[in-house]
């Protein structure tokens, strides 16, 4: 069996898998090392995977490889991915750590070259040459980069509701629905834990609204500078444009658009990169 792992800020998929066709699915929150300790980490694996794992009777001394993709996973914070789950899995299984860049890549691409792109909470993108990631933009998180993102998507929002770009209807309806108010919102963004959370989390109201022409504006046009400031740097690439995350996902109209007006077509768009990982894996055994 083959547990493969799909790691973001928000939540964690764990895949225990016999084939690319039958696996089970156990949901966790987010493992990111780069905004948590090893104990944070650690209590995710103890305290809902390995419970969540038991409760579907699924029996972890029977794993022979473990494929951990995930947000924050460089080569120097890997690691300490690898030692939490060691805690679950023991030392029988070959246990894999790499960035959720890489899953993108391959679930999208496969063995072909392509540009693979996550948009979700977070957002990044690389050029993929069939193998490995050739070329990359760094994302630089939501402050100073992420165009494209949830939480970029949530910030220019609430930018736009405040400041009175968007229409008083709108500010109106939002803050009914949310029951909140300016002096929450800026609690929320610059005294939570995780604003980049909150921040993505707003979606929920972008998406069911996107019929506002100056909201559809603004999420088209958030893309256009993921686009600009991420994709163009990719001299070899084909003008094709592949991504994977619940922002692609959702938003793919948007982001249709976005690519058209930036002179590039769009590709394969997935709301999970499980699914083409599974056949990745089980296809490069």
């Amino acid at each position: 069996m083959k547990l493969i792992v799909d790691s973001g800020s928000t939540k964690t998929d764990w895949c225990f898998a016999d084939s690319s066709d039958v696996y089970v699915l156990v949901h966790t929150d987010g493992i990111n090392p780069v905004v948590q300790s090893y104990d944070e980490m650690l209590s995710v694996v103890q305290k809902q995977m390995l419970p969540r794992a038991k409760q579907q009777s699924l029996d972890l001394a029977s794993l022979d490889e473990v494929y951990f993709y995930g947000a924050g996973c460089t080569s120097e914070l890997r690691l300490a991915v690898e030692k939490a789950l060691r805690v679950a899995v023991d030392e029988k299984p070959s246990v894999y750590v790499d960035s959720d860049l890489l899953a993108a890549a391959r679930a999208l691409c496969g063995t072909d070259s392509g540009i693979a792109c996550i948009l979700g909470t977070g957002s990044n993108s690389c050029y993929y040459d069939g193998e490995g990631i050739k070329e990359h933009t760094p994302a630089l998180g939501y402050i100073l980069g992420d165009e494209g993102s949830g939480a970029v998507l949530g910030r220019n929002f609430i930018n736009g509701i405040l400041k009175g770009t968007l229409s008083r209807e709108l500010r109106d309806v939002f803050f009914d629905e949310y029951h909140t108010s300016q002096a929450d919102i800026i609690n929320k963004v610059y005294h939570s834990a995780m604003p980049n959370r909150f921040l993505a989390s707003l979606s929920k109201f972008i998406l069911p609204h996107i019929d506002d022409e100056s909201l559809e504006a603004l999420v088209v046009r958030n893309f256009e500078n993921f686009i600009i400031s991420n994709i163009r740097n990719y001299s070899e690439a084909k003008p094709v444009i592949n991504a994977v995350g619940s922002v692609a996902f959702l938003y793919r109209k948007q982001l249709e658009q976005a690519a058209m007006l930036q002179g590039y077509e769009l590709g394969k768009i997935l709301k999970s990169p499980l699914e083409g990982l599974l056949d990745y894996h089980f296809a490069n055994k």
